[in-house]
């Protein structure tokens, strides 16, 4: 073979070799990613307990942020039994570094007495939060809740349909896992988990 030949086809060897990509990273998360380093949008809201619970009060732990409101009676319940039977699951040194906290969709219902004995009822012993529209209405903005208002023959008159996104938001602040699934599989939850916790 010519060398002027030659040196034609090593060059497009190599040029296509360059076209080639590699693969993206495999992620270590079963949820999806978030891998723009995005820090999770601040809030204080009123805890069932009547006091202010603020997000970045949180530093330095792990939290799991779900959405939920007490009139739901299907995927609702769904989601607050998977968290409840996640936290089981955690060893005790693991439930010091995670905070667990559900956001109501229905602060006009939620009231802190409503959750209180709600999550009472429930035996739940993890952070419900609530407060005026004004204050609940921008948060579920800020993390892609955005329920649908409908009515309905319930004794309220009204419910919701509304995604349920569950965050695991690290020590430092950053969003770095969501399950938009109802039904999450608690053990592949807590091997995300448990990657957050790791660091």
């Amino acid at each position: 073979m010519p060398r002027a030949l030659f040196a034609i086809l090593l060059v497009g060897l190599l040029v296509l070799a360059g076209c080639v990509q590699e693969p993206p990273p495999a992620s270590p998360f079963n949820g999806q990613e978030f891998d723009n380093g995005m820090y999770a949008p601040l809030f204080t809201l009123e805890s069932m307990d009547g006091e202010l619970w603020s997000l970045e009060e949180q530093r330095g732990k792990t939290v799991v942020m779900a959405f939920i409101y007490t009139r739901c009676y299907e995927t609702c319940p769904v989601i607050s039994a998977a968290i409840n039977h996640a936290k089981t699951k955690l060893t005790s040194e693991e439930n010091l570094s995670v905070v667990w906290v559900s956001i109501t969709i229905d602060p006009y219902h939620d009231s802190p007495s409503v959750l209180q004995n709600w999550t009472s009822d429930r035996g739940y012993d993890w952070v419900h939060l609530t407060g005026i529209d004004s204050a609940v209405n921008p948060v579920l903005d800020a993390y892609d809740v955005d329920p649908i208002h409908f009515e309905d023959n319930s004794s309220q008159g009204y419910g919701f349909s509304h995604p349920q996104p569950t965050y695991v938001i690290d020590s430092s602040g950053y969003l770095r896992v969501v399950w938009s699934e109802v039904d999450w599989p608690v053990d592949l939850f807590l091997e995300d988990l448990r990657t957050v916790l790791a660091g």
